[in-house]
C-alpha cells in the first residue's frame, strides 16, 4: 500500500457579484449562470396582461407607433417572450426621433443576452454607450457578455472603465478583482478587494476573496483573519466557515476545523459538497471513523460522479487499515478520470 497520507482537498469558492463568476480554487474552475432581474414595475401579472391591451389597441390603430411598440417590447420582456421584445423593439427603432432610443438599445440587447446571444447583446450595448458613454448599465452588460465570451481581458477594461465613472461603487471593485483573480493577477485582485472594503467594511463576499488570496500566497494568519471577519457581518456564510476551515486543518487544529465545516453544512441550503468531504477528513485525523465513514458515504449517495469523496473514502478506510476497500473507492475514482486515483491504483493497488 501507499504511505499513509490523508489527502486534503483544499476548496474555495470565488464569486463576482455582477458577473455571476463562480471560481473552485484547485485548481478547477467553474462558472455559474448570471442572475439577471428586470425591472418588474411592482405590476402584477393582472396590470402587465392589462397594459398589454392597452397597448395592442394602440397598435391595431397604428401599428407603427414607436412609443407603444416599446412599451410592448418591454413588457414582452418582462414577461420573458424574448423574440417578440425584439421584433417590437427594432420596428420602434425606425422612428429616429423617439425619446427612447436608448432604452430601446438597452431593452433590446438585454433580451438578446437573456438568450445567450452575447455579440448582439454587445452591439446594442454599444448603440447605448455611444450615445450616453457613461451608461453604467450597458457597460455592466457588456462587461458581462464579454466575460461570457471568455475576453475575459475586455471585460477587465470595462469593468476598469466603470471604476473610473463611477468610483465610490464597491461591487464594481469587487468583481474586478474577481476577473483579476481568474486572470492569475493576484496582487491586483487583492488591491481591488482592499478597495472594495474600504467603501464597504463590512462586505463579507470581499472579506473572504481577499482572504482566499492570502492563503494562495501562504499568508495563513491574515486568510484566517479575512474569512472570520467574512462569518462575522454573515453568520450563515458557508465558503467563509468552509475556507476557515480549512485554515484550522493546515495549523493541525482538527476540533475547530470540524466545527466551521459542521457550520457550512448546517448553513448550505444544500448539500454543502466541499465541507462535507472535509468534515470526513477532519473527523477521520480526529479518530471519529464512524462517523467520517457517515460524511462520506452521506456524500457519495448525493453526488455518486464526485470522484474526489471516492479519494477521500478510499484513504478513510486506508486509516481503518481496510486496504482491499480502499482500493475499490479509488479505483470508481479511477473510472470516473480522477488522476489521483489512477495514481493511487497504480502505485498500491495489485
Amino acid at each position: 500500500m501507499k504511505s499513509t497520507y490523508l489527502l486534503i482537498l483544499i476548496t474555495i469558492k470565488f464569486t463576482v457579484l455582477h458577473i455571476g463568476l463562480s471560481i473552485t480554487n484547485c485548481i478547477a474552475q467553474e462558472f455559474d449562470a448570471p442572475k439577471i432581474e428586470i425591472s418588474q414595475d411592482n405590476n402584477s401579472n393582472s396590470n402587465k396582461c392589462k397594459s398589454l391591451f392597452e397597448v395592442n389597441n394602440t397598435l391595431q390603430k397604428d401599428p407603427l407607433n414607436s412609443n407603444a411598440l416599446f412599451l410592448r417590447g418591454k413588457i414582452k420582456i418582462e414577461m420573458g417572450a424574448f423574440k417578440g421584445a425584439q421584433t417590437d423593439l427594432t420596428l420602434a427603432l425606425r422612428d429616429y426621433r423617439s425619446k427612447n432610443r436608448i432604452e430601446i438599445y438597452y431593452l433590446r440587447g438585454l433580451s438578446y443576452y437573456m438568450e445567450n446571444d452575447f455579440l448582439n447583446a454587445i452591439a446594442d450595448f454599444d448603440s447605448v454607450i455611444f450615445i450616453q458613454p457613461h451608461h453604467i448599465d450597458a457597460l455592466w452588460k457588456k462587461a458581462q457578455s464579454y466575460y461570457f465570451l471568455g475576453a475575459n481581458g475586455e471585460a477587465i477594461s470595462l469593468l476598469d472603465n466603470i471604476t473610473r465613472i463611477n468610483p465610490d461603487n464597491p461591487i464594481t471593485w469587487h468583481d474586478l478583482g474577481a476577473l483579476y483573480y481568474k486572470n492569475k493577477m493576484l496582487d491586483k485582485a487583492k488591491d481591488c478587494f482592499t478597495k472594495s472594503l474600504i467603501l464597504n467594511p463590512q462586505l463579507s463576499i470581499s472579506y473572504n476573496h481577499r482572504g482566499i488570496i492570502y492563503e494562495n500566497q501562504k499568508q495563513y494568519s491574515l486568510a484566517f483573519d479575512d474569512f472570520t471577519r467574512a462569518i462575522q457581518y454573515d453568520t450563515t456564510y458557508v465558503d467563509a466557515y468552509n475556507n476557515r476551515g480549512l485554515i484550522y486543518m493546515h495549523f493541525e487544529d482538527y476540533s475547530q476545523a470540524e466545527g466551521d465545516f459542521s457550520d457550512a453544512i448546517l448553513h448550505s441550503k444544500d448539500t454543502a459538497k466541499e465541507a462535507l468531504n472535509n468534515r470526513a477528513l477532519a473527523r477521520c485525523i480526529l479518530g471519529n471513523y464512524e462517523e467520517s465513514l457517515d460524511d462520506i458515504n452521506d456524500l457519495i449517495d448525493n453526488f455518486p460522479f464526485y470522484s474526489q469523496a471516492y479519494i477521500t473514502r478510499g484513504d478513510i478506510k486506508e486509516y481503518m487499515h481496510d486496504d482491499s476497500g480502499a482500493c475499490s473507492d479509488w479505483q470508481k475514482a479511477a473510472e470516473l478520470g480522477n488522476l489521483i486515483g489512477i495514481q493511487y491504483t497504480q502505485s498500491a493497488c495489485h
